[in-house]
C-alpha cells in the first residue's frame, strides 16, 4: 500500500498543528498560569507525537515525548511556565518543522539541534527529580492512605460531541465504560454551553495517571478537554480536611522548594541561533471548503449532465429549437460554475495572519521592542492565489513597521507614548475589492529626508516641487532606501519596489500615508478574485486583446484626423488632451497610422489616470478565464495573462498599469 499521499497529508496537518501551537504559546506567554492553555499545548504535542509514529518520524516522536513530559510536570504543579520554557517550546516547534522536511534526518544542523534540545530537557528533568526526591523524603513516614491520596486526583472532563462522531461510528458506550472503570465519577444531568457547542461535564476521582484517562478516551480525545481540579477526592467531605492537614505539614517544604519551581529552567539563549526568527511559509497547499459550496457544485454538475443529454438528443432528432434552449442553459450553468469556483477559492486571511503572529513576536524580541499586534477583519476572504502572492509583501511591510517604524520603549517614553507599540492590521470588503491597511504608531516617514535623499541619488531633479503623496511614492523606486542604519531585519524602502511589483502582478494598488512622529499606514487595494474577470475585447492587426472592464470608462468611434495629434500622441477627449497609445503601431509593430480612417478609441481610467487606447475594432464584452502567459511572451511587458476564446484563438490581457507608465515615460521624453 502506497502511504506517500497519506504522509503528505499528515505533514500538511502537522504544519497546521504547529501554527496552532505557536498561537497557543503566544497566549500562554501572556497568561503563564492558564491551565487551559497548558492542556491545549500538551494536547497538540500529543497529537503530533501519535501521528508522527504512524508515518515513521521517530525523531519527531522522541522530541515531542520529551517536551510533553515537561508540560505534564506543569500540569502536576511541579514546574511553572516561564520565559525559558516558552522559548524551548518555540525552539522545539521549529525543530519539528525541520524534521518534517528532513524525514531521514540527514542534515547535520538538524542532528545537532536535536541533541541540544534533548540535553536541555535532561538538565531540567534532573533538577525536577531532585525536587521530587525532597518531597518523597518529607512524606516517607506518612501512612499508606496519605501516600495514596497524594497520587490520586479529581479530574474534570468536558466532552463536546458533534456529528463527526456519528460519521466515524464511534461507540460511546464502550468508551465511557472504560473511563468509569478508573474510579468514582459523576456526570452533570444537563449539557451546558452556548448555541451549538454543547458540553457534558464529567468529574472523575482516580489514582490512575493521566495517560490511562487519555487511553480510555483515545477515540474521542478531539472532543474532550481534561483538567486536573484537585489532588484529593472532592466527593468525600474528609478529602478537604485531609488536604488542609497536608498543606500545613508541607508548608516548610514549599518554602524551601518555591525558588526551585520558579527558576528550575537553565538559560536557553545559548541554544538559540543568533538573530534567528521563525519565517512562515507563504504558500498553502490545502484549503478548507464550506460543505454548502460543495453541495452547490454537485447540483451544478448534475444539471450539466442532464442538459448535455438534452442537447445530444435534440441534435440527434434535429430539433434545433430544443438544442438552442439546451445551449442557453449550458451557458447559464457555465456562469454558475465560474461563480461557484471563485467562491471555493476564497480563503479568509485568518490562516495567513496566524502564521505572522509568531514571526512578529520573534522580531519584537530580537529588537528589544514591545509590540501589540491588533487585528480586525481577519475573516475577510480573498482568492487563494492572491493571498499566496501578497503574503510576502505584507510580511515585508510588517517587518519595516517593526524595525524602523515602532520605537524602543525608552524612546517611546521620551515622546510620551506608551512603551508598547501598536502594529495594526485591518481588512474590509467593499464591493469586489478588499482593502488591507497595515499601520504602526511609530516614527512615521520623514518626507524631507526622502526628498533630499532622492535628489542626492539623482531620482529627482534638484529644485522640483513634489506633494507629500508624490514624495512617499519615491520609496517604491528600485534601489531607493531611506534606512539610515541597515539592520538584519529590514530597511525602510529596501525591497519596497518588490512590494509594488507584487501588487501590480495581482492588479492591486498601494497607497502610503504617514505623519512624522505619529506613524505610518500602508493601504492595499485588491480585487477579491482575479482568476475570472469581465473584460472588453478589442482587435488590432488581426490580434485580439482583452482590457479589464472595470478600467474602461467609455468606447468611442471617431475620426483620427479630428482627434489625434501624431507628433504629441495626444487625443482630444471631453475638450481635454489626454495621452494615448496606438495598439497596432506600438504593440503589434504594424505600419504607420492612416489619419484618414475611422478608429475605435477606448478611454481607460486607472486610479484617476486617464489615457486612450486606439484599436482597429471593438468586439465586445467577454468573461475571461485568465491564464499565465508562456515564455514566448517574456519580452512583452504590457501583458498580465491570456485567455482562450471560443474559436480556439487567444486573447492577450493588457496590463493597464504598465501601459500607463509606458505612456508617461514617452510623454516625458517628448
Amino acid at each position: 500500500m502506497d502511504l506517500s499521499q497519506f504522509k503528505k497529508d499528515f505533514i500538511s496537518e502537522a504544519e497546521a498543528l504547529l501554527t496552532n501551537l505557536d498561537n497557543l504559546l503566544l497566549e500562554l506567554e501572556k497568561e503563564p498560569g492558564s491551565k487551559l492553555h497548558v492542556n491545549e499545548v500538551f494536547r497538540v504535542m500529543h497529537t503530533i507525537k501519535g501521528a508522527s509514529g504512524m508515518y515513521g518520524f521517530e525523531k519527531v516522536v522522541e522530541i515531542t515525548h520529551e517536551l510533553e513530559s515537561l508540560y505534564d510536570l506543569i500540569r502536576e504543579d511541579k514546574l511553572r511556565v516561564n520565559k525559558e520554557l516558552i522559548e524551548l517550546t518555540f525552539l522545539t516547534a521549529d525543530h519539528i518543522r525541520s524534521l518534517l522536511a528532513d524525514e531521514n534526518v540527514q542534515d547535520s544542523k538538524n542532528i545537532e539541534q536535536h541533541a541540544i534540545i534533548l540535553k536541555y530537557v535532561e538538565q531540567v528533568k534532573k533538577q525536577i527529580d531532585g525536587y521530587e526526591e525532597a518531597i518523597s523524603s518529607k512524606y516517607a513516614g506518612e501512612s499508606v492512605k496519605n501516600m495514596q491520596l497524594m497520587g490520586s486526583a479529581t479530574w474534570n472532563i468536558l466532552f463536546y460531541p458533534n456529528d463527526e462522531i456519528i460519521k466515524r461510528a464511534i461507540n460511546l458506550i464502550y468508551t465511557f465504560h472504560d473511563l468509569f472503570q478508573l474510579g468514582d465519577y459523576k456526570i452533570e444531568n444537563q449539557p451546558f454551553g452556548k448555541k451549538n457547542k454543547q458540553y457534558w461535564s464529567i468529574f472523575l476521582f482516580t489514582d490512575k495517571p493521566y495517560d490511562e484517562i487519555e487511553s480510555a478516551l483515545l477515540f474521542v480525545m478531539d472532543y474532550c478537554i481534561i483538567v486536573r481540579v484537585a489532588d484529593f477526592n472532592i466527593f468525600e467531605p474528609t478529602g478537604f480536611e485531609n488536604r488542609e492537614l497536608m498543606l500545613k505539614e508541607s508548608e516548610n517544604t514549599e518554602q524551601t522548594t518555591e525558588q526551585n519551581i520558579h527558576h528550575v529552567l537553565p538559560d536557553i539563549s545559548q541554544y538559540k541561533e543568533k538573530n534567528a526568527s521563525y519565517n512562515p511559509k507563504n504558500i498553502t497547499t490545502h484549503i478548507n471548503v464550506d460543505a454548502t459550496k460543495l453541495d452547490s457544485l454537485m447540483y451544478l454538475v448534475s444539471e450539466l449532465v442532464t442538459t448535455k443529454s438534452e442537447l445530444i438528443l435534440a441534435l440527434q432528432r434535429q430539433n434545433y429549437e430544443k438544442a438552442t434552449d439546451a445551449a442557453e442553459k449550458i451557458e447559464k450553468l457555465t456562469k454558475g460554475f465560474s461563480e461557484n469556483a471563485m467562491k471555493i477559492r476564497l480563503v479568509s486571511l485568518k490562516e495567513m495572519l496566524s502564521k505572522f503572529k509568531r514571526h512578529i513576536r520573534d522580531l519584537a524580541s530580537q529588537l528589544d521592542k514591545k509590540i501589540d499586534f491588533v487585528i480586525s477583519g481577519e475573516d475577510t476572504e480573498l482568492d487563494k492565489n492572491i493571498i499566496d502572492s501578497i503574503a510576502e509583501p505584507i510580511m515585508h511591510i510588517i517587518r519595516n513597521c517593526i524595525d524602523h517604524g515602532i520605537e524602543i520603549p525608552s524612546k517611546r517614553a521620551e515622546r510620551n507614548k506608551p512603551e508598547i507599540g501598536i502594529l495594526s492590521f485591518d481588512a474590509k470588503k467593499v464591493g469586489n475589492y478588499v482593502y488591507i491597511t497595515i499601520g504602526d504608531d511609530g516614527n512615521g516617514i520623514d518626507t524631507d529626508y526622502i526628498y533630499n535623499k532622492a535628489v542626492e541619488k539623482g531620482f529627482v531633479p534638484a529644485g522640483i516641487e513634489l506633494s507629500q503623496k508624490e514624495i512617499l511614492k519615491l520609496i517604491f523606486l528600485p534601489g531607493f532606501s531611506t534606512a539610515q542604519n541597515l539592520t538584519n531585519v529590514s530597511g525602510r524602502g529596501v525591497g519596497m519596489d518588490i512590494v509594488l511589483s507584487k501588487m501590480r502582478e495581482t492588479r492591486g494598488e498601494i497607497v502610503v500615508d504617514s505623519i512624522k512622529g505619529e506613524g505610518t499606514a500602508f493601504t492595499l487595494k485588491l480585487q477579491q478574485t482575479i482568476s475570472i474577470i469581465e473584460t472588453l475585447l478589442v482587435a488590432a492587426n488581426n490580434q485580439t486583446y482583452a482590457i479589464p472592464l472595470e478600467d474602461v470608462e467609455v468606447c468611442e468611434l471617431t475620426s483620427m484626423e479630428n482627434t489625434y495629434n501624431q507628433r504629441s500622441g495626444l487625443v482630444v477627449y471631453n475638450n481635454e488632451l489626454i495621452p494615448s497609445l496606438h495598439i497596432r503601431k506600438q504593440l503589434c509593430g504594424a505600419a504607420a497610422l492612416d489619419l484618414n480612417q475611422t478608429e475605435r478609441i477606448v478611454i481607460v481610467n486607472k486610479q484617476n489616470r486617464r489615457f486612450a487606447l486606439i484599436a482597429d475594432n471593438i468586439i465586445g464584452e467577454f468573461q475571461a478565464v485568465v491564464k499565465p502567459v508562456g515564455r514566448a511572451f517574456n519580452d512583452v511587458k504590457f501583458l498580465s495573462g491570456a485567455s482562450l476564446l471560443g474559436d480556439g484563438s487567444i486573447a492577450l490581457l493588457l496590463d493597464t498599469d504598465k501601459l500607463w507608465y509606458e505612456i508617461s515615460n514617452e510623454q516625458k521624453i517628448a
